[in-house]
C-alpha cells in the first residue's frame, strides 16, 4: 500500500501526469483542488471561492482535504499548488508512511507559457498576489514554495522541458517501480 503525491506550482502537470500515473498502475486519481471545491464548495471554482469566501476557507477546507486523502492507501494524489504551505497539509504529507512525495519542478518562464495556453486558467485560480498573476507573480511564489517543496520531496523531478507522457515513463519506470 502506497500514496504518491504530487506537488508543484500551478501548471507543473500534476493532474495530467497524476491521471496517466493512476491509469498506468491501477490505482485511485484525487486531485484535491478539484475534491476540495466538490466536498467544501459546490463545485464553484477556486476563484469564486476566494472571492465569496475568502482564501483562508478555501485553505482550512484544503488541508482537511489532503489529511482524509492521506488516511486511505493506493492512491496518486495532485494536490494544489499551495497546499503544502499549509502546515496542517505539510505535516499530514509527511507523516504517511511508504508514500512517494515527487515534486515537479518547472521554470517560471516556462510554468507562464502554460498557464497563458489554459484558457479556463484566468477565469477559474486566482492571483495569488498583487503582481496581476503574470511572471513577475509567478517567481515571487515560486520563491517562497520551492524551498518547501525541495524540503517535502523524496524526488525531485524537473518538468520545464518535458512532455506529460516523458514525465509519466520515467517515474512509472524508474521511480515508482523501486517501491
Amino acid at each position: 500500500c502506497i500514496n504518491i503525491f504530487l506537488f508543484g506550482y500551478r501548471a507543473a502537470g500534476k493532474t495530467s501526469v497524476g491521471r496517466q500515473i493512476a491509469q498506468e498502475t491501477r490505482m485511485i486519481f484525487i486531485d484535491t483542488d478539484v475534491e476540495t471545491q466538490l466536498r467544501y464548495f459546490d463545485g464553484a471554482t477556486i476563484t469564486e471561492v476566494f472571492k465569496n469566501h475568502g482564501e483562508q476557507s478555501w485553505r482550512e477546507a484544503e488541508v482537511a482535504v489532503t489529511k482524509d486523502a492521506c488516511h486511505r492507501d493506493d492512491q496518486v494524489i495532485a494536490l494544489g499548488g499551495g497546499t503544502l504551505m499549509q502546515p496542517g497539509a505539510r505535516k499530514a504529507i509527511e507523516n504517511v508512511t511508504g508514500a512517494r512525495r515527487i515534486y515537479l519542478a518547472c521554470n517560471a518562464q516556462e510554468l507562464y507559457r502554460r498557464i497563458q495556453l489554459d484558457p479556463d486558467s484566468s477565469h477559474s485560480r486566482p492571483n495569488l498576489t498583487g503582481l496581476g498573476g503574470g511572471l513577475k507573480e509567478i517567481e515571487a511564489v515560486l520563491a517562497d514554495r520551492d524551498p518547501v517543496f525541495r524540503q517535502a520531496a523524496d524526488i525531485v523531478v524537473d518538468v520545464s522541458d518535458l512532455t506529460v507522457d516523458e514525465v509519466v515513463r520515467y517515474l512509472v519506470t524508474k521511480v515508482l517501480s523501486k517501491r
